[in-house]
């Protein structure tokens, strides 16, 4: 399996690109892998919003192989008016955020990637474009559908109506009695099945949340 970074122009010309590929879906029964994760200013998305959306989306061709997983991060400038103090700080907010003061967003890539500004309408059209048909995966992809939709708007969810919950399937995995009570951990499920779980400096970024679901899901499913 490879790993791309995308730049500006892939980011921005998004639409064409993944038009081409549904396209070629017509032509194969395996749909997009959307690994995603939202970090949020609060836990209700009827109040907070998300402030920084990673994707890594594994695309499946019809004729090449492997699969590929290409990683997206964005940042969004949030309503602070309203965040809970405990949801910025356990995102590390002050700390992480990226955006340059005079736009409303930016595709902020990973590690040491450059920071490239944009308006708002520009990353929502770029997420609406890597999500479309996909289907959602993460740590409770619930939470990150909810704000996804409230990021995007009205009738934005044109990803897969099913999303898929890590903890579920690594808790199928190891089966119902090994998993044990109700809640899950995340974490324990993680490590049963050889994941471990982001260390303290990547846990609760986008990103490294998303990779983690990638690897749990990599871990528990057979590879097609």
């Amino acid at each position: 399996m490879t790993e791309t970074t995308p730049g500006y122009a892939a980011a921005l010309a998004a639409a064409e690109h993944h038009a081409t590929v549904r396209a070629r879906h017509q032509e194969q029964s395996m749909l997009n892998l959307a690994f995603v994760d939202c970090e949020t200013t609060h836990l209700d998305a009827a109040i907070g919003d998300a402030w920084e959306v990673a994707v890594i989306l594994r695309e499946f061709d019809a004729v090449a192989s492997p699969a590929t997983d290409t990683e997206y991060v964005w940042q969004i400038t949030p309503d602070l008016t309203v965040a809970d103090p405990e949801a910025l700080r356990i995102g590390r907010f002050e700390e992480r955020f990226n955006v340059p003061y005079y736009v409303e967003a930016a595709f902020t890539g990973y590690d040491r990637a450059p920071v490239v500004p944009m308006t708002r309408m520009q990353a929502v059209s770029a997420i609406l474009s890597v999500l479309r048909g996909a289907v959602l995966i993460g740590s409770n992809p619930g939470f990150d559908d909810r704000f996804l939709r409230k990021l995007l708007g009205p009738g934005s969810a044109q990803w897969h109506y099913r999303p898929y919950d890590i903890v579920q399937l690594a808790a199928l995995k190891v089966g119902l009695e090994a998993a044990g009570p109700l809640p899950w951990s995340s974490r324990k499920m993680s490590r049963a099945v050889g994941v471990e779980p982001p260390a303290d400096g990547v846990a609760h970024t986008a990103l490294g949340d998303a990779r983690w679901a990638r690897d749990v899901y990599d871990a528990v499913v057979p590879k097609q």
